[in-house]
């Protein structure tokens, strides 16, 4: 008799339930927090004193040499169609390509005559030409102009980095401003380097508007400029005179003795403090940066090097002129006195011939 096994039951283990989780936790999203709106009230600066005759035997710096362009040109670019320019956002260079500070050496390399070099601090360091062409519009925008052949870019420090703005040859920006306070810059081009400042601080007109400011707009004062300021050059213990000194800002966060920076004749950077009424100069440099925020820095020695670089005397003017005008003064003087002298002569011969008689 067979007897037929029944299935057998294999024991299939009972699945538990996952543990239930907790909801995903939502983790706001984090903006970050808008820069904050232009300042409209000037950076407070330390005022410089007067110092106990410090400028009298002092060395005076050589001021920065211009940049010349033919008056008509000047003329054309002062009044060329105007770009308007946010300047935290510029326009930049039309290459992708572009090194500001390669650029610079390439002027150095082929066009030495348009610039200095200045040996100080164990090092060559440019001597720019002083920018000379900024105006202000009714809103008080700083407006860079460009009456030279080729274009420009201009480097300078706004609203916590540098920027580069690009102005083409015969072409004007106007620069939205609002910032106040005074912005050093470094221009170079395909053969000229210079530098110079404009100052912040304007009414910001409606986009797609040029109209004057609001009635409760007041323009800054604009900073102060000290004449003939004696510096002493720690680095050299020399005290040289600088024939204009702005005060650019006083940062806490720097060593002490260099938490006041200047600009220097509106060309170089500087960075010093200014000194009390009983000290023997009105500042004290320790450092300085003939290019501004463009070039290398230095222990501050660069200005004493600039009191030995004089001036190129004017071209001597050609000679010929010179000998042409005393050659027609002979030659005027000897007709002057052959003509006074034949009549004399013809009555002396006269007098002499016997058959006058």
């Amino acid at each position: 008799m067979c007897i037929r096994a029944g299935p057998s039951r294999v024991s299939v283990p009972t699945l538990e339930a996952p543990p239930e989780l907790p909801p995903p936790v939502h983790t706001p999203q984090v903006i970050p927090p808008s820069p904050p709106p232009p300042t409209t009230i000037a950076v407070q600066t330390p005022k410089l004193t007067s110092a106990h005759g410090a400028t009298r035997n002092a060395a005076v710096v050589t001021p920065p040499k211009g940049l010349d362009a033919p008056p008509q040109a000047v003329a054309e670019a002062k009044a060329a169609a105007v770009t308007r320019i946010n300047p935290a956002s510029p326009l930049e260079p039309p290459s992708r390509v572009y090194d500001f500070h390669q650029q610079v050496q390439n002027v150095v390399d082929a066009h030495r005559g348009n610039v200095d070099l200045i040996k100080a601090d164990n090092q060559e360091l440019v001597r720019p030409r002083h920018w000379d062409y900024v105006d202000y519009d009714d809103n008080h925008r700083p407006v860079l102009y460009n009456p030279l052949s080729e274009a420009m870019t201009f480097r300078y420090f706004y609203d916590g980095a540098y920027r580069e703005a690009f102005v083409p040859a015969g072409g004007r920006i106007v620069l939205d401003a609002a910032t106040v306070g005074l912005v050093p810059f470094t221009a170079v081009g395909d053969s000229h380097v210079a530098s110079g400042s404009f100052y912040g601080g304007a009414s910001i007109p409606p986009a797609g508007s040029d109209g004057p400011p609001p009635p409760t707009y007041t323009a800054p004062t604009p900073p102060d400029v000290y004449e003939h300021v004696s510096a002493l050059v720690a680095a050299d213990n020399q005290t040289v005179e600088v024939g204009q000194v702005e005060v650019v800002g006083h940062d806490e966060s720097q060593p002490a003795g260099s938490q006041d920076t200047f600009l220097l004749d509106d060309s170089t950077l500087a960075w010093g403090q200014v000194n009390d009424s009983s000290s023997a100069a009105q500042i004290r440099v320790t450092r300085t940066q003939s290019l501004p925020g463009a070039g290398p820095t230095d222990n501050g020695s660069f200005l004493v090097a600039l009191t030995a670089l004089k001036e190129p005397s004017p071209p001597a003017a050609p000679w010929w002129p010179s000998a042409l005008s005393y050659t027609g003064l002979v030659v005027g003087a000897g007709l002057i006195a052959w003509t006074i002298s034949r009549p004399r002569r013809r009555a002396d011969l006269t007098a002499a011939d016997p058959r006058g008689d």
